[in-house]
């Protein structure tokens, strides 16, 4: 597996892997209108571009596909963290989260915080972020509860 910093190509197929991935993992954890609100992506939009490049997003990959991506800002906000739906529990996420705390070492970074997903919260507090609070946002008209998440 290799791990790079993702680029404008990179795009589609990272909305496809997103959409994908929330489509397969969200049923087990939310209702149908949630995964969909959830699953509308873009990879044209400005907004897409700007969660996968206004951060420094790590793509991993193997030498045929890209297996998930991790992104984080300069001010420690961990903007991202997706594995491809069929290659889940392979240790994809961990390495990725592993690119990102290196990322944020090399940077100085003293906060890393994130909003966590009901599928992605296990992650996060197996590298040592703590959940601190909880948040109800909306996306596309739909409710969900987010498990914010930090680690000093």
């Amino acid at each position: 597996m290799n791990i790079r910093t993702a680029i404008e190509m990179d795009l589609p197929a990272l909305a496809t892997l997103f959409r994908e991935t929330v489509l397969s993992n969200g049923p087990q954890h939310y209702s149908p209108a949630q995964v969909e609100a959830w699953a509308a992506v873009d990879a044209a939009s400005p907004r897409f571009h700007q969660f996968i490049l206004g951060v420094t997003t790590f793509v991993a990959e193997n030498d045929t596909a890209i297996l998930g991506f991790a992104g984080i800002g300069d001010d420690g906000y961990v903007a991202s963290t997706y594995v491809r739906h069929d290659c889940l529990h392979r240790g994809i996420g961990s390495v990725l989260m592993q690119a990102v705390l290196t990322h944020a070492q090399e940077k100085q970074i003293q906060r890393l915080y994130a909003e966590a997903s009901e599928f992605s919260l296990g992650l996060f507090q197996k590298f040592g972020f703590s959940q601190y609070d909880t948040e109800v946002v909306d996306r596309n008209g739909v409710q969900f509860t987010r498990y914010l998440v930090e680690r000093v």
